[in-house]
């Protein structure tokens, strides 16, 4: 009998050892999903900072209603900063499209039944410094040549460098996200404009901005 209580005790501490194991790991990342949500002085921070941002008219609508549409990345009025930014609009989408002079470089379109939601990706070669594109986008329920443009213009060189080390540092870690933003200065406007449209922004902080309404 004695044998058997002395064999199995390893056993017995290995398995409470890995569940308190597999309970800290718990733990762990449930806090770190707690602490990845930004606080309320850092949105608030965001956006006394970044100003408003009233939709632009989708030209030419024929809707029985004021139809617009809203950036939220690249930030609308700001050197876009990064090479590939992410486009975010808000609200269901028919169409986006970038361009260059006359010539369409990329363009993405909804189907009937499933709009164009969420974040996209950069769909082309990586931008150049201070070069100019346009972005056009179309809200649900514009009419096929209806849409809202916007002129992107990329940084110059020492910016976009400049940014690409805060971006090294930072990572994707939403924690230093926050203590960057929490440590800004008016004059630093541009620069985050310009990292929130870096596809390793934590999306809670890009879902934060808002667009005005209609008045």
């Amino acid at each position: 009998m004695s044998r058997t209580v002395v064999r199995t005790l390893p056993l017995v501490v290995a398995l409470a050892a890995l569940l308190g194991s597999a309970v800290g790991a718990a733990a762990q990342q449930a806090q770190g999903k707690q602490a990845a949500q930004p606080s309320r002085s850092v949105i608030q921070k965001l956006r006394d900072f970044l100003g408003l941002n009233p939709p632009v008219a989708v030209g030419g609508s024929r809707s029985g209603s004021e139809l617009g549409a809203c950036l939220l990345s690249p930030w609308p009025g700001q050197p876009v900063g990064v090479t590939t930014p992410v486009l975010l609009a808000a609200g269901p989408l028919n169409e986006l499209r970038l361009e260059q002079g006359d010539q369409l470089l990329w363009q993405q379109r909804a189907s009937s039944t499933q709009a164009i939601e969420g974040p996209v990706a950069w769909p082309i070669r990586p931008l150049r410094p201070g070069e100019e594109i346009t972005l056009k986008v179309r809200p649900r329920g514009a009419s096929g040549g209806d849409f809202a443009s916007y002129s992107l213009r990329t940084a110059d060189a020492a910016a976009l460098e400049a940014n690409q080390r805060q971006l090294a540092a930072m990572g994707s870690d939403p924690n230093a996200w926050h203590r960057y933003i929490e440590g800004l200065s008016p004059k630093q406007v541009p620069q985050a404009a310009a990292l929130l449209s870096s596809p390793t922004a934590p999306a809670a902080l890009r879902q934060s901005l808002q667009c005005t309404a209609w008045k």
